[in-house]
């Protein structure tokens, strides 16, 4: 089954779940996506007009690398949103960026009819294009003599989850049949100026004959928010689409060993010219996806990506027409930093040269057959200016990649893996800084057509350590209930610890909206000894930004010293689906506790738990806390010898007043098994299983408050 470490039967299901620790899914959403339409609401309506939407075919050549900075398809060559351009899901691809197909569409939410069964998920459809004629250098028509030929490459899992077998990821060119239909409803953006309920109506303010059509308003929208209304409904021309090619769904080791590559490229000739050489030409891609058990809703997410890259469509072409004139890097630029992507200032300042790394490790590439002299250098700047230095690595050759691979450091090191000989500024009191570090290859720099790659890393010194790059490719979380997850983090100087970033996925439904305990430990001999913090039993909170991390503020200031670890103690068994970095491999640091014991994760990766250290954060908000007219424990059941919270209402007892407080618990004969101060944060002492009394008194006014509390074990 998806989503764990192993792969196992459908019918262990259930013993699997009641063994298993650590839990692997994919997103949910796709956040980047969703910060694009954020608050970008359309109401459905019923409209009196409509148009036909006609595209301009575009001509040959037809070639995409997705390099754009865009997260949607270049609009100029495709005609949809639901493939996901990126560089972070694919894995040793062509070049840098791809777009990667999988089980969420383009508002980045699970698709609606996702299930268990495999389902037609995202699409990737071509602009028409005009395969009757060419028109450079003077128009003519195209014959099958021309050789025109369609090829890309294509990878299943890249680092995110591996479609199964029963997946796949399909081809289809295809043409206008002549009948039109449905696609989307015409809109207009309008500023509310006022908020509106539900049940209120708003007058659609498109220029329309004889327009007057009021929308019934069904969720609140608040003033200042931009939504669109429906104008006319759009139809476009049908597609008549013909399957050409598809690829069974499979891990990405079984990909490298049956083709001997991470990427494979297909070629295929267009001979049909009665049925493709026309005006109207179209292609696209799909895939079929599959969720996980209905059994496990809290594990059921995003899976079975396929990342396809360099999309090429040509005449005068061949079979073996599958080199191009190209250097380029192949994976991103490298933090400068040993362990971390981030770290705070004055940690760094404290020991630069055991944080910066020696050396860097740089991908490149030559899709062409010719080696090429190729030179490169990597420029550090400061974001002000004050401060910049450059490496200059001089000339190397650059042969074939399909005959000797990416550059090597043996033949090429001051290219492939450059000598970090800088250190970041050390002087100064800034308890923050920047850089860009941009690294440039160039090849046959004397031709007209000079060929290169640029790519950058943005190195950030702020207020918190991040193992992390910021985006998640899949999710992280553990079973049973009390399970606990400890990170772990070195500091170079004591410091105080003042709240924690982190990014939970969402799963199907919100079902890992579940409590937790966030929890900060000292060290014991290399793994999580002594419980420093606890904090009251809080959520996973899912922002609206960009990978947009939530920031828990911690109710009191924790010092901090050598190493420390953070993490939660969960009280279900759900999978809590934190962010799971698959670029950044921090493992080492990650401990377990499923059963009374540390362990060390199986799980590759880092997590995006992001520690916040240093001066006090000014006007942090403080959590909000509900409370009702009577005692409050979180977690009930709870377990022996852990945190729970106690929440008492407010008019019994002033904040002040705390001090005049009393806890009693008391096991069911009536017996006194503790007296103590009251603390909202509250410590359970050792208790065998069953149930218990607990009662706060006010020693004030002999008023008391009473709830029962279960010990689960």
């Amino acid at each position: 089954m998806k989503k764990y470490i192993f792969s196992i039967l459908t019918f262990t299901i259930i013993s699997y779940v009641a063994s298993s620790q650590e839990i692997v899914t994919g997103l949910q959403i796709n956040p980047v996506i969703k910060k694009v339409l954020k608050n970008k609401q359309v109401q459905e309506s019923y409209l009196k007009s409509t148009k036909l939407k006609e595209i301009t075919p575009i001509h040959l050549p037809f070639f995409d690398d997705f390099q754009s900075k865009s997260i949607f398809p270049d609009t100029a060559r495709w005609i949809d949103n639901y493939a996901y351009v990126n560089s972070d899901f694919p894995l040793f691809s062509a070049n840098i960026g791809a777009a990667t197909l999988d089980a969420i569409d383009e508002t980045g939410s699970l698709y609606p009819d996702a299930s268990v069964f495999p389902f037609i998920a995202d699409h990737l459809t071509s602009k028409p294009i005009r395969l009757d004629s060419v028109f450079s250098p003077v128009q003519a028509a195209i014959k099958i003599e021309d050789s025109l030929y369609f090829s890309f490459y294509y990878q299943p899992q890249g680092r995110a989850n591996a479609p199964e077998a029963h997946d796949s990821l399909v081809l289809e060119f295809g043409y206008y049949s002549g009948d039109s239909v449905f696609s989307y409803v015409d809109s207009i953006w309008i500023t509310l100026t006022e908020t509106l309920y539900p049940g209120d109506s708003i007058l659609r303010p498109c220029d329309l004959p004889n327009d007057s059509i009021w929308i019934l308003i069904y969720d609140t929208l608040y003033a200042g928010w931009e939504i669109r209304l429906p104008c006319d409904s759009v139809y476009i021309l049908q597609i008549e689409w013909n399957r050409i090619w598809s690829s069974p769904g499979m891990t990405l080791d079984t990909f490298r060993v049956k083709y001997g590559t991470y990427c494979r490229q297909v070629m295929i000739p267009i001979t049909d010219s009665a049925t493709y050489f026309r005006k109207d030409f179209h292609f696209r891609f799909f895939n079929y996806a599959s969720l996980a058990s209905e059994n496990l809703p809290s594990w059921r997410s995003n899976v079975d990506e396929w990342n396809v890259d360099y999309v090429y469509l040509n005449i005068n072409r061949t079979q073996g027409d599958t080199i191009y004139r190209d250097v380029s890097f192949v994976e991103r630029a490298p933090s400068m930093l040993k362990k971390y992507q981030s770290m705070p200032y004055n940690q760094y300042r404290k020991k630069p040269t055991v944080e910066v790394r020696d050396t860097l490790r740089l991908y490149i590439t030559n899709l062409d057959t010719t080696t090429f002299n190729t030179s490169y250098k990597y420029y550090l700047t400061s974001e002000d200016g004050s401060f910049s230095r450059i490496y200059d690595g001089g000339n190397c050759n650059l042969p074939p990649f399909y005959s000797f691979g990416y550059q090597n450091c043996e033949t090429c090191p001051k290219h492939a893996c450059p000598v970090n000989h800088f250190l970041f500024p050390l002087g100064g009191t800034d308890d923050s800084a920047a850089f860009e570090i941009k690294h440039v290859i160039l090849g046959d720099i004397t031709a007209t057509d000079t060929i290169g790659d640029t790519i950058y890393f943005n190195q950030k010194f702020y207020n918190y350590y991040a193992y992390d790059d910021g985006t998640p490719e899949e999710g992280y979380g553990l079973t049973p209930a009390y399970s606990k997850l400890a990170y772990r983090f070195q500091l170079n100087e004591a410091d105080t610890l003042r709240a924690v970033k982190m990014f939970f996925n969402h799963t199907l439904n919100n079902a890992n909206e579940q409590y937790f305990y966030l929890t900060v430990w000292k060290d014991n001999n290399g793994l999580p000894g002594e419980v420093i913090y606890s904090s009251y039993s809080i959520m996973p909170v899912f922002e609206d930004g960009l990978y947009e991390f939530h920031t828990y503020y911690l109710d009191s200031i924790v010092p901090v010293s050598g190493v420390f670890y953070v993490g939660w103690i969960q009280t279900t068994d759900d999978n809590l689906n934190i962010g799971l970095d698959r670029y950044n491999n921090a493992r080492e640091n990650i401990f377990y506790n499923t059963s009374g014991e540390w362990m060390g994760s199986l799980v590759e990766g880092s997590l995006l738990i992001r520690p916040v250290l240093g001066k006090k954060i000014h006007d942090y908000p403080v959590p909000p806390v509900k409370r009702s007219n009577t005692l409050i424990i979180q977690p009930n059941p709870a377990k022996s010898a852990y945190f729970v919270k106690l929440l008492i209402p407010k008019d019994f007892c002033s904040l002040s007043d705390y001090d005049d407080l009393i806890v009693n618990i008391f096991n069911l004969y009536g017996q006194s098994i503790l007296t103590s101060r009251f603390k909202e944060n509250f410590y359970i002492p050792q208790l065998s299983k069953g149930m218990y009394i607990v009662r706060v008194i006010n020693t004030n006014n002999n008023s008391s408050l009473v709830n029962k509390l279960i010990i689960s074990q």
